[in-house]
């Protein structure tokens, strides 16, 4: 019976090293983006940034921090990554060189700040409830120096994923409150894009 059951566990053992190997052939990533030169691509995997070329690769981990960080954004000139970590409690905004180098925090806010993209300008933009939380489920549009200091609220309008146009001249969002897992809700909380 001992035997019979030391067999059942080694068995059980072989299959989830084999199924677990197996599936690190292909390993469950998150938040894509390519570099502005198109040859490397930043994600998050397993709540770390990495980078992989675009032609296929070896991936090169970029933090390693018990912290759970995300959705890498290259700068312009594609010299830095920002990206959003929660190393203090909450979701902050962090930069680091494109090879990984002296990731430093840019906000330092009590309130989650979620990262959108670079300006043309090289700031930050992202979105937060930061100041003006009433009873719209959207978020507030900030902008912040890649170097840090005070954000600077860029919109009275509030919305989601906000994208800034490469001249700097738009910035196109989502608005409305309808979760995305509601696909055949028609009604005036239907999610639209703003200009």
């Amino acid at each position: 019976m001992r035997r019979a059951s030391i067999l059942s566990l080694t068995a059980l053992l072989v299959t989830l090293t084999t199924t677990a190997g197996a599936q690190g052939e292909r390993p469950f990533v998150r938040y894509p983006a390519i570099s502005p030169d198109g040859q490397t691509i930043a994600f998050s995997h397993q709540g770390d940034i990495w980078t992989v070329p675009v032609a296929g690769g070896s991936a090169m981990r970029l933090t390693v921090h018990e912290a759970y960080e995300a959705s890498p954004r290259w700068s312009p000139g594609g010299s830095q990554i920002a990206f959003v970590s929660n190393r203090y409690g909450s979701t902050d905004l962090f930069v680091m060189g494109a090879d990984g180098s002296s990731p430093r925090r840019v906000t330092y806010h009590s309130s989650a700040d979620n990262l959108a993209g670079w300006t043309p300008d090289g700031r930050l933009l992202f979105e937060t409830r930061r100041t003006y939380r009433q009873v719209e489920r959207e978020w507030e549009i900030y902008a912040v120096a890649a170097r840090g200091g005070t954000p600077d609220r860029l919109l009275d309008a509030v919305g989601y994923t906000p994208r800034m146009s490469p001249d700097g001249r738009f910035i196109v969002m989502a608005f409305g409150s309808n979760g995305y897992f509601r696909r055949g809700y028609h009604g005036p909380a239907n999610k639209e894009l703003w200009l």
